[in-house]
C-alpha cells in the first residue's frame, strides 16, 4: 500500500467518466486485482453532476466505478434536487445506483419531500427510491410512515407497506397497504383500514 499524508487532490478515470477528489490524506493499494484508492479525512469526490462527501471514501473497480463511503456521508446533486445524508454508502458510477444505510435522510427539493429511513436504495437515472425500516415521509400538508416504501420522484407516486400510517389535516389512516402520491386525497388504501377523519364544521350550523 502507498500512503500520502499531506492534503491531496486529483483526477482519475477515462475522459467520459472523469472523477475528481480531495482529502486530507490518501492511501493506494496496487496489488493486482485489488487496486483501490482510499481517501481519508474530509474526503470529497465529484462525478458527473454529483458531489459525494465522507470521512472515508474508497474508490475501486474499472475507472474507479465503485465508491464506498463511511462517516458523515452526504450526496448532493443540485441538477436533480437531490441531497442525501447517511452513515454509510455504496455507489456504482456506471448504473448511478446507490445504497445508503443508517440514519438516512433524503431531501427531494424538486418535490419538497423529506424521507427518513435506515436503508435507502436510490436510482439516479430513473429517479426511483426504495426505503426500508422506520421510513418516514414528510411534506408540508402530509406525513406517512411505514416499514417499506417505493417512491418515484418523477411524479411523487408512493407505494407503502408494513403497517403504513398516513396523516394530514383531514385525519389519520392506517391500512395494510397504501398507494398514491404525497397527498391524502390521492391515496388508495388496501386491506384492513382504520382511522380518524377530521370534519369541518359548516357555517351556520350548531355545534
Amino acid at each position: 500500500a502507498f500512503a500520502q499524508n499531506a492534503p491531496v487532490a486529483g483526477e482519475a478515470g477515462s475522459e467520459d467518466t472523469t472523477i475528481t477528489f480531495t482529502a486530507r490524506r490518501m492511501e493506494s493499494v496496487i496489488a493486482k486485482g485489488k487496486e483501490k484508492t482510499i481517501l481519508i479525512g474530509e474526503a470529497v469526490v465529484n462525478t458527473g453532476t454529483m458531489e459525494i462527501k465522507a470521512e472515508r471514501i474508497e474508490l475501486s473497480g474499472t475507472d474507479y466505478n465503485d465508491v464506498l463511503c463511511a462517516g458523515s456521508v452526504s450526496v448532493f446533486d443540485e441538477s436533480k434536487g437531490f441531497l442525501l445524508k447517511a452513515a454509510n454508502l455504496k455507489y456504482a458510477r456506471d448504473t448511478e445506483i446507490g445504497l445508503a444505510q443508517n440514519q438516512v435522510v433524503l431531501e427531494d427539493s424538486k418535490n419538497d419531500v423529506l424521507l427518513k429511513a435506515e436503508w435507502v436504495r436510490f436510482d439516479q437515472k430513473q429517479s426511483l427510491v426504495d426505503a426500508r425500516i422506520s421510513v418516514h415521509i414528510l411534506k408540508e400538508d402530509f406525513a406517512a410512515r411505514a416499514e417499506f416504501v417505493h417512491y418515484d420522484r418523477n411524479d411523487e407516486s408512493l407505494q407503502l407497506s408494513g403497517t403504513p400510517v398516513a396523516v394530514s389535516a383531514d385525519g389519520r389512516i392506517e391500512a395494510d397497504t397504501m398507494t398514491g402520491t404525497t397527498t391524502m386525497d390521492d391515496m388508495a388504501f388496501g386491506g384492513r383500514v382504520s382511522g380518524t377523519i377530521t370534519t369541518k364544521k359548516k357555517e351556520g350550523t350548531s355545534p
